[in-house]
């Protein structure tokens, strides 16, 4: 496995270093979203795919191109907005910047006849252009814009295209309250798990998304440690995958004080982040996310890591 993800993250630095912003050759891609939208497991030998379940779920279940591969800024606008209900204005502030850094300008040539028509005789060449965006290259690491960190829910500290299985597994069984050894010792080596999860309802609270952020950026070496960029980032992953997926607990489920009222289900985190598909039964929030609400959600899990810091001693 770990060769493999090393294989997938070279292949991932050489689409990025290769991928300039500037495309001078002709190219064919008919690159287009699919009509049925039905999961297809990505062949990740064949196809582009980025450190981000939400954008490799769109690509998965074809709202934008399946191969991962020259997605134009309304494509992907169109599909986050219609798949998520984001609204229009988050939507352009998580995307403008991956465009601007990430985008590749593309001068396509063609030859066409005096007419119009492609033809042996009377040939010019006639250049159109676009501009799009290739999933891969958002996995390089770098400082200032970059959007890729060393911190993922699911992905290791190198450039990934996909979930590492075990860190699935680690992430789910947290869920699960069913911590192993191992990954309990990536949070603390004196300190138990402590989820405020369930067994009549196992899924990841607002506060353990908290502390599984806290444990993976303490476990970070000194000079990979966030800057405040991809602090940002990290914080706003963890709001956006509250809102699309939390689901209220029924009362009579949640009567006692120290149950959630809220939590992300197992199956949910299972099919998300390890499949990168949407989960089964799943509809998009009835109140579209806008920016004030995932900078409130995020505002939460920032305090809770506080908390968790303070109480837990962490760096």
């Amino acid at each position: 496995m770990a060769s493999s993800l090393h294989a997938s993250a070279s292949s991932s630095r050489q689409d990025y270093l290769q991928g300039d912003c500037w495309d001078l050759k002709a190219s064919t891609s008919t690159a287009s979203p699919r009509t049925d939208h039905s999961y297809i497991h990505p062949n990740h030998a064949k196809v582009a795919r980025a450190p981000c379940p939400a954008l490799n779920t769109l690509a998965n279940h074809g709202y934008i191109p399946d191969s991962g591969r020259d997605i134009t800024f309304l494509t992907l606008l169109r599909a986050v907005m219609e798949v998520y209900n984001i609204s229009l204005l988050l939507t352009l502030i998580l995307m403008v910047p991956a465009f601007l850094i990430y985008g590749q300008l593309q001068i396509h040539w063609d030859d066409t006849s005096s007419n119009g028509e492609k033809s042996s005789s009377k040939k010019r060449r006639i250049p159109s252009i676009s501009y799009t965006l290739t999933l891969s290259s958002l996995s390089s690491f770098g400082p200032g814009l970059r959007i890729a960190h060393r911190a993922s829910f699911v992905h290791p500290d190198y450039p990934s295209d996909s979930p590492d299985s075990t860190m699935v597994k680690r992430f789910i069984s947290y869920g699960q309250h069913a911590a192993t050894e191992s990954f309990q010792s990536t949070i603390s080596s004196t300190t138990t798990v402590s989820s405020s999860t369930n067994a009549t309802n196992p899924g990841l609270t607002l506060n353990d998304l908290a502390f599984i952020r806290v444990s993976r950026e303490s476990a970070l070496p000194k000079k990979d440690k966030l800057d405040n960029v991809h602090t940002q980032v990290a914080l706003g992953e963890s709001a956006l995958t509250w809102l699309l997926f939390a689901r209220s607990i029924p009362a009579e489920k949640s009567s006692k004080a120290e149950r959630p009222s809220s939590i992300i289900p197992v199956p949910v985190l299972a099919q998300w982040f390890g499949e990168e598909r949407l989960p089964e039964g799943w509809t998009r929030p009835a109140k579209t996310v806008g920016l004030f609400s995932a900078r409130r959600v995020a505002s939460q899990v920032r305090g809770n890591m506080e908390k968790i810091k303070q109480t837990y001693r962490y760096l």
